[in-house]
C-alpha cells in the first residue's frame, strides 16, 4: 500500500482501491481551488492507472466536507474570477462522474455545498446515520455551482430538490436514503469501513462489465444534465455580480444575519 500526500489530499492505493482523503481538517475540508485541481489530478490518475479498480473518497476530521472555501470566494472582485472557479469545479466533477471505474463517497458528519456535489458525482454514497447532506448556498445569495442544482433535480422529487436548493434545508441520512439519493446508511463508527468494503466488492466484479454498465446508465441522462450544468455556470456568474452575494458572504464571515435587497 503506497501513500501519496498532496497539498490538500492524501491518496493511497490499497488492493485496487484508490483511497482519496480530503485533508484540510482545520477548514473542515473546505474545497479551495488547489483541492479542486488536485481532485482533477487524482481522477486523471485513476483513469490511466490499470491498478486502480475503484475510487473511494473520505474526509479527515469531524466531517466529510464543509463545501466551498468561503474565504477564497469572498476575495473575488470580478465576474471572471468566480466563473473560472466554477468552470474548474465543474470540469473536475464532470470528469469524476464520467470516470469509467466505480466511485464511492463515504460521508460522516456532514457534506455541504461543494462537498455534497463531489459526492453526487460519485456512483455510490455510503453515509453515517447521524450525517447531514445539504446545499446551503442560498443563505449566501448564491446557488450550488458544481452541478448541484442539476444532479439533485435529476435524483430527487422536485419538492425535495426545492427544499434543499431554494430553502437550503439539509437532509438526514435516513431521508436521503428514503428518496434514493444515497446507497446505504451505516453507524458513524463504521462509515469508512463500509465504504472500503463496497469498493472491494466492486473491485472483485468484472471491470469491463462495470464500465459498460456505467456508460449505459449515464447515457440516458447525460445530454440534459450537461446542458443544465452549463446553464448553472452562467447563473452563478450572474449571482456573483450581485450586491446580495457580497452581503451574503460578508455576513457569513462576520457571523451575522444577512440583509438581502434583491440587487
Amino acid at each position: 500500500m503506497k501513500s501519496e500526500a498532496l497539498e490538500t489530499l492524501e491518496v493511497r492505493l490499497d488492493d485496487g482501491v484508490l483511497c482519496v482523503e480530503l485533508a484540510r481538517p482545520d477548514r473542515v475540508n473546505a474545497i479551495n481551488k488547489r483541492m479542486c485541481a488536485e481532485i482533477a489530478q487524482v481522477v486523471a490518475r485513476a483513469s490511466s492507472d490499470a491498478d486502480v479498480r475503484a475510487v473511494l473518497f473520505t474526509g479527515r476530521g469531524r466531517a466529510f466536507c464543509a463545501g466551498a472555501d468561503i474565504t477564497e470566494l469572498a476575495a473575488y472582485t470580478t465576474v471572471n474570477e468566480p466563473l473560472d472557479h466554477i468552470s474548474l469545479l465543474q470540469r473536475a466533477y464532470n470528469a469524476l462522474e464520467e470516470l469509467e471505474k466505480p466511485t464511492i463517497a463515504a460521508i460522516h458528519g456532514f457534506a455541504y455545498g461543494g462537498g455534497l456535489e463531489l459526492a453526487l458525482a460519485c456512483d455510490f454514497r455510503v453515509v453515517a446515520r447521524d450525517a447531514k447532506l445539504g446545499v446551503p448556498e442560498i443563505a449566501l445569495g448564491l446557488l450550488p455551482g458544481a452541478g448541484g442544482t442539476q444532479r439533485l433535480s435529476h435524483a430527487l422529487p422536485m419538492a425535495v430538490a426545492k427544499r434543499m436548493i431554494l430553502l437550503g434545508e439539509a437532509l438526514t441520512a435516513d431521508e436521503a436514503l428514503a428518496h434514493g439519493l444515497i446507497t446505504r446508511v451505516v453507524e458513524p463508527e463504521h462509515v469508512r469501513e463500509a465504504g472500503l468494503a463496497l469498493a472491494r466488492t466492486l473491485c472483485a466484479l468484472p471491470p469491463l462489465a462495470l464500465r459498460v454498465g456505467k456508460l449505459l446508465i449515464h447515457g440516458a441522462a447525460q445530454p440534459a444534465l450537461r446542458s443544465g450544468i452549463e446553464a448553472e455556470r452562467q447563473g452563478m456568474a450572474f449571482l456573483f455580480a450581485t450586491e446580495d452575494r457580497v452581503e451574503g458572504t460578508r455576513a457569513f464571515l462576520e457571523k451575522r444575519k444577512p440583509v438581502f435587497k434583491g440587487r
